[in-house]
């Protein structure tokens, strides 16, 4: 097909990217596809990609909350001076992550980018194991958070991208697998660490092997998680990143393979797409793709679903980390007060207030987005799935990746927080608890704040931001 040619005529709106003509024709192939998505409808393909991206949400749990419980399991076999700053590493490979993992996915793709991710994940976890120090530990944190910080924002882009509009719900509903996720890693540590009050002396690599179990079980799904959409699924390009970058026959075959596999008897044509000018899919320079970010602020909404949006990134940043990084600190003080104080009682009653979690999700997706946000916000699980859900959709296909990747580094940066304030705080204390609870209220707050429910009405919202 023979792109036609335009002049030279840019969008100031738009950054330098696209020509005017070129920006209106990318939006309508966008809007294209879109229609032609509802029109194939919920299928064979979209359940096997979100049940993949359930893996993805699990093992992004697994990898955020085990950092709470290595800590205090490795210090008794390594003692360092200070083991609450074991997760600064892994918050520091995160951030860079997210920032990285994000652009890239916007430059070269969601699926290979995922692709690297997910399995420089799993060969570090399970490399992690083998770890004989603490600085050792340290350093495979920080390999782990930076092969992982890409990994949920590139999954809900992915699946953003492929669902029909009316099934945009299960993106919130997703996250009831962070519950379960929690759950599995208390359960596999109990039976397998040194008694509380152990020391480097009295703890031997035999008698501490829960953590490395740990690591194994969950670079090991990661691996199978990663074989399973690479060579079963055959997971594809996400069609509305194509027309983009001007692939115009790659998304129609795209879109035509998924509609095969769902079962549907539609076929995409060419013929359907708009001509797309030749100067539109040229590449760009990299301050020109950060110029693209003055339209999330050229409109007072724009900057109020910016703004918002920030600080709930931050206030989750700070909230949950030092919510999962003190929890297993306090219950091992003052599990005495309620039980034995063992490892059993600990990580059971971690276990208990992870299974509790999983009904939030489901909620807030029956609900909605904007305003469980504000009114279950005290429910971590809930009130983070309805964030991660949200930010994807708001943002436009072809710099998706770019805005989630910046937003979650926000929240990544200030989650570097929660482990200094674990070690200059008493982390036995209920202060921090207190504290994080508090920044519930605030995202709450927030919450209200944000534009409302984006709706199969207003689709357009995802290309006008």
């Amino acid at each position: 097909m023979s792109m036609e040619k335009a002049a030279p005529v840019t969008s100031q709106d738009q950054g330098l990217q696209y020509p005017l003509a070129g920006r209106e024709a990318v939006n309508s192939n966008i809007l294209i596809v879109h229609h032609a998505i509802e029109r194939i409808g919920m299928g064979k393909y979209q359940w096997q990609l979100l049940t993949t991206c359930g893996f993805g949400f699990l093992i992004d749990q697994m990898l955020f909350v085990s950092i709470s419980i290595l800590a205090p399991t490795t210090a008794k076999e390594f003692g360092p001076a200070h083991s609450t700053l074991l997760s600064a590493p892994l918050y520091v490979g995160l951030l860079m992550g997210a920032i990285a993992y994000g652009a890239l996915a916007d430059k070269v793709g969601r699926r290979l980018i995922w692709q690297i991710s997910i399995y420089g994940v799993s060969i570090v976890n399970i490399f992690s194991a083998s770890a004989t120090s603490w600085t050792a530990m340290n350093v495979w944190m920080a390999l782990s958070g930076l092969f992982g910080g890409g990994n949920l924002a590139i999954d809900l882009a992915v699946l953003s991208e492929a669902l029909p509009q009316k099934w945009m719900f299960l993106l919130t509903g997703l996250a009831c697998v962070w519950g379960l996720g929690s759950a599995i890693t208390g359960l596999i540590v109990v039976a397998f660490c040194c008694p509380n009050g152990a020391t480097p002396e009295t703890c031997s690599r035999s008698e501490n092997m829960g953590w490395r179990y740990l690591q194994i079980i969950l670079g090991g799904l990661c691996l199978v998680m990663s074989l399973i959409r690479s060579f079963v699924i055959g997971m594809k390009e996400s069609p509305k990143w194509l027309v983009t970058k001007g692939r115009i026959e790659e998304a129609m075959a795209a879109i035509n393979s998924i509609s095969k596999k769902n079962g549907s008897d539609y076929v995409m044509d060419i013929d359907q797409f708009s001509a797309i000018p030749a100067q539109s899919t040229q590449k760009t320079h990299w301050r020109q793709d950060l110029a693209t970010l003055r339209s999330f602020i050229v409109s007072a909404e724009k900057l109020r679903l910016l703004i918002c949006l920030v600080l709930l990134w931050i206030f989750v940043g700070i909230a949950y980390p030092t919510y999962t990084l003190f929890l297993s600190y306090y219950l091992e003080a003052h599990g005495a007060d309620l039980g034995d104080g063992s490892n059993y009682q600990t990580y059971r009653d971690w276990a208990v207030s992870a299974v509790v979690g999983i009904l939030g999700p489901a909620l807030s997706a029956w609900m909605g987005r904007p305003y469980p946000v504000s009114g279950v916000s005290m429910v971590p699980d809930d009130h983070r799935g309805i964030i991660y859900a949200y930010t994807p959709i708001v943002f436009s296909t072809e710099h998706r990746g770019t805005a989630c990747g910046l937003l979650l580094s926000c929240g990544r940066a200030a989650s570097l927080s929660a482990p200094f304030i674990a070690t200059y705080g008493k982390v036995d204390s209920p202060v921090p608890l207190f504290v994080s609870c508090g920044l519930y209220v605030a995202i709450g707050v927030a919450g209200l704040l944000l534009p409302l429910e984006p709706s199969a009405a207003d689709f357009s919202i995802n290309d006008e931001l």
